[in-house]
């Protein structure tokens, strides 16, 4: 059975529209601050004056969860689960004309004014230059589609772009130029030649992931 383009686009406009409530982010600038919480995992600052209603917003609104409160409801931990579908949408979203700049623009505003955590040690840094690297590896020969024609399958003709895995060689070089893997040495090469990697969207692991107890490990995202 194929699928046609009208209803990759149909589900694609659905997941948008329970996202944001809307079809854009050019219209509301802040909204575009919910596409990048879904894909980046925004640590919303504690104490912030708009953090409450921030989170409270993405709870009724936005597809943001609710994992639990404190006793008085002073504060709520919150966050957006692992949903690939979803992750792609707000992937199209944000590369629309104009939007990418207008996301970061508003993020970079409400970071300057403390809304949102950097991390540590720069973490989001790293977060949006690896998932904004990959977005635009796989929109290198086409940035207006969020999928790709199939042949010789039994159900699905369309896949997912941002769901697409991707040769590990080919994206550190996108991401670091053409001179990495001459740095890196041909044996480096030669050992990913066949390695690859897949991701969409970032998530919030507050729990060791190592199936061994006392291993090391700290929580990580990923």
């Amino acid at each position: 059975m194929d699928v046609a383009i009208e209803d990759v686009d149909s589900i694609l406009a659905t997941a948008s529209q329970k996202l944001l409530s809307s079809l854009t982010v050019n219209s509301v600038p802040e909204r575009a601050l919910v596409v990048l919480s879904q894909r980046f995992a925004l640590d919303v600052c504690f104490g912030h004056p708009d953090a409450v209603s921030y989170i409270e917003k993405g709870v009724a609104s936005h597809l943001r969860v609710c994992y639990t409160t404190v006793e008085d409801r002073t504060w709520s931990f919150t966050g957006y689960p692992s949903e690939p579908l979803v992750s792609c949408a707000a992937a199209h979203l944000l590369h629309q004309d104009g939007s990418l700049s207008i996301a970061l623009e508003t993020l970079k505003q409400k970071m300057d004014e403390g809304l949102f955590e950097v991390g540590r040690s720069g973490e989001l840094t790293s977060r949006l230059v690896l998932l904004l690297a990959k977005d635009s590896y796989v929109r290198r020969s086409d940035p207006k589609y969020s999928y790709t024609r199939i042949t010789n399958i039994d159900k699905w003709g369309y896949e997912l772009i941002d769901c697409q895995k991707v040769s590990i060689i080919d994206f550190l070089e996108h991401l670091f130029g053409k001179s990495f893997w001459v740095l890196a040495g041909g044996t480096a090469k030669a050992l990913f030649c066949h390695a690859h990697v897949n991701f969409s969207h970032w998530v919030c692991m507050d729990e060791l992931i190592s199936p061994k107890s006392g291993d090391g490990y700290a929580p990580m995202r990923c």
